[in-house]
């Protein structure tokens, strides 16, 4: 299912999309701000990956694309757990595009939990970020999300250790917007 809100789409991967995954996890500065890591990936062991991937019942991923048919990246729904009803959500988003638009990741984070919650059924999401990546941190928590927990000293990244912080979000504390726009989407005059 191609999900839509605001100025993105949310689809399937396509094979259009290798260079760009491929980017994102050869970037040092994407593995920068993620908590897990990266082996180098070559362009072969990249287009094995797309043309034997399939979404499955545990894991959903969708390319994130802009009304301007810009691909800024990936967002997934992973470990879904549908006897307990619970997911866990990330994105890898291409820190050089230039195209990119106001919201758009916001968006894109919005249509993801909206399906899980209101499609899937979903009962809990979970995220989990480094300490240090304040963006990922002030974008889920203007989605809702609570901090529930910290792991010290749990990801070792350039010669240091540091705290991964767990952070959740309940169906029911879960905004929707009926009017379809959410206010960051507002455009605001100049004056």
């Amino acid at each position: 299912m191609i999900l839509k809100y605001g100025n993105v789409v949310l689809r399937a991967i396509e094979q259009k999309d290798c260079q760009l995954l491929k980017q994102l996890m050869n970037s040092p500065e994407v593995e920068e701000m993620t908590v897990g890591w990266n082996p180098p990936i070559s362009d072969y062991n990249q287009e094995n990956w797309i043309n034997n991937y399939r979404n499955s019942n545990t894991q959903i991923r969708w390319m994130i694309e802009l009304d301007n048919e810009t691909t800024i990246g990936m967002i997934v729904l992973s470990d879904i757990d549908w006897k307990n009803r619970v997911g866990f959500i990330h994105y890898k988003i291409n820190p050089f595009e230039k195209n990119r638009e106001r919201g758009d990741t916001k968006n894109a984070l919005y249509a993801a939990l909206l399906y899980a919650f209101d499609e899937l059924g979903l009962h809990r999401i979970e995220g989990s970020i480094l300490d240090y990546n304040s963006f990922s941190r002030k974008l889920i928590m203007s989605m809702g999300f609570v901090k529930e927990g910290t792991y010290r000293k749990k990801v070792f990244k350039h010669g240091e250790w540091h705290d991964e912080d767990y952070f959740g979000l309940l169906n029911n504390e879960f905004t929707r917007y009926s009017n379809g726009e959410a206010p960051w989407q507002v455009k605001r005059s100049k004056q």
